[in-house]
């Protein structure tokens, strides 16, 4: 073919990951000019490239000449080119062969490979289980945007749509469902983080429906190997991990060992990609009567945990998202979630406003000062929490609907009722029925099924991180 063909370049719909504001793109090709052309007389023939904006056809990067050129016999050759894109898009990469003639002022811009819809914003490596793979399986609105792609599991970029894991022409994968995957939270995120961000998105799923930590292990975890290949393929250069996994792990064993699997896999995942990589994750969610509740909430504050303990980890409460069956994230929750995620990371990534789950920081018993001061009677314990934006908000007073649990070396201690207001914006009030012993227990949104209407925040509308037999009077460090 005459002009120029492009032999490397990025994919059509791909997403490049922008440093500090541009993404570098490398191409390779050949020319040759048109027989024709050369029968009329050629004096020069230079390959060009540019770069043009799609949405209004204008140029980003104007016609620049190749910055290594090969020529061969009869005006044939090769070239390898650099551009340096500024984040944005979606942009168009175009190709031509400059060809001047012996006849004087006479040249023709020959035709030239096209790059199309190409974006410069911020990647994102999908990894979890089902809810991250997406299985609600119910109606919702959540459309395609033109600067969210995804990188299928056929191994080719693509704009992202739902289901995200299905895996046509995609050959044996270790993350390929049995099932047909729905509505995940992710296409609400890369839609709501463009909006906020003004950076298309980048998507690699990788994520599988009832998969276990062992299989994200680095030492033999098929899923982490799979995660890595995909990692490679797509430039190896990410903003983030969107991590949602645990409910296949609420077994002792598993569950004890959490936090520890947990860290090794953000650890080596580290080292193999030589960066710090921010890693996002969310709690999980509920299982309608579903068993082992110390599991569940073991696994559910070692999430906690995680986002305390191990730098650059960030963590999201769930507990008020609705389901679709027994444990699945319904679409409507899975496109909540997935703005919530998308401010979330847009706080943490481009200086946006904080968007927490109010986290639990202390758990004090009230004074006799504090309670004349507040007006209690009886026996009253203080909570007091981190990123409470305006106060905590509660759907009824009554201790059994609260969500908190408390015990001792005597047993359960009954929780009477509830209480915030926003003067002290970032504490809640629990009274109890007796005095507790030196050692006591404070746990909240840790079972199974845990409560239906948690106490939220009221501006973020974030229920606090759940957390399993925090102790009363002493700090968490």
């Amino acid at each position: 073919m005459h002009g120029i063909s492009l032999i490397s370049a990025p994919e059509d719909w791909e997403i490049l990951q922008q440093e500090n504001g541009s993404a570098e793109v490398k191409l390779k090709g050949t020319y040759r000019v048109h027989p024709a052309a050369v029968n009329v007389g050629v004096a020069q023939a230079v390959p060009l490239v540019r770069v043009m904006r799609e949405s209004d056809n204008m140029t980003v990067i104007p016609w620049t000449v190749a910055d290594k050129i090969q020529e061969g016999e009869n005006f044939t050759g090769s070239f390898e080119t650099g551009l340096k894109i500024p984040a944005g898009g979606l942009y168009r990469i175009e190709t031509s062969l400059e060809t001047r003639s012996t006849v004087p002022n006479l040249t023709w811009l020959y035709r030239g490979d096209c790059v199309l819809h190409l974006g410069v914003g911020d990647l994102f490596i999908i990894a979890g289980q089902s809810n991250s793979a997406g299985y609600g399986r119910d109606f919702c609105e959540d459309s395609p945007h033109m600067c969210v792609h995804l990188f299928r599991n056929r191994g080719k970029w693509d704009l992202a749509s739902h289901p995200m894991n299905e895996s046509t022409f995609g050959g044996s994968l270790p993350n390929e469902e049995m099932g047909t995957p729905g509505v995940s939270p992710y296409l609400t995120f890369g839609r709501t983080y463009y909006e906020l961000t003004g950076m298309p998105v980048g998507l690699v799923q990788t994520s599988m429906g009832g998969s276990p930590m062992s299989r994200w292990m680095p030492e033999k975890g098929d899923l982490y190997r799979n995660m890595l290949d995909r990692i490679q393929l797509t430039g190896g250069k990410y903003a983030g991990v969107l991590w949602y996994q645990g409910c296949s792990d609420t077994e002792p064993e598993p569950a004890a060992k959490y936090l520890d699997h947990f860290r090794a896999y953000a650890e080596s995942l580290r080292r193999e990609l030589g960066y710090e990589i921010p890693i996002f994750t969310m709690q999980l969610n509920r299982q309608i009567n579903g068993i082992n509740d110390e599991c569940w909430g073991m696994v559910r504050d070692a999430q906690r945990r995680a986002a305390l303990e191990i730098p650059n980890v960030y963590v999201l409460s769930t507990t008020n998202l609705g389901l679709c069956d027994g444990i699945h994230n319904n679409a409507p929750s899975s496109v909540a979630l997935g703005k919530k995620l998308a401010k979330q990371c847009v706080h943490v990534l481009a200086g946006g406003e904080e968007y927490e789950s109010p986290s639990l920081s202390t758990v004090q018993r009230v004074t006799e000062e504090e309670k004349e001061e507040l007006k209690l009677a009886g026996i009253w314990l203080k909570l007091g929490f981190d990123h409470v934006k305006n106060c905590l908000q509660i759907a009824s007073g009554l201790g059994r609907d609260s969500g908190f649990t408390l015990e001792d070396s005597r047993g359960e201690v009954e929780i009477i009722s509830i209480r915030a207001n926003r003067e002290d914006r970032n504490y809640a009030y629990l009274e109890i029925a007796r005095e507790v012993g030196r050692e006591a227990f404070l746990s909240f949104a840790w079972q199974a099924d845990p409560v239906k209407i948690p106490v939220i925040d009221e501006v973020t509308f974030l229920p606090p991180l759940s957390f399993y037999r925090y102790p009363v009077l002493r700090e968490e460090h």
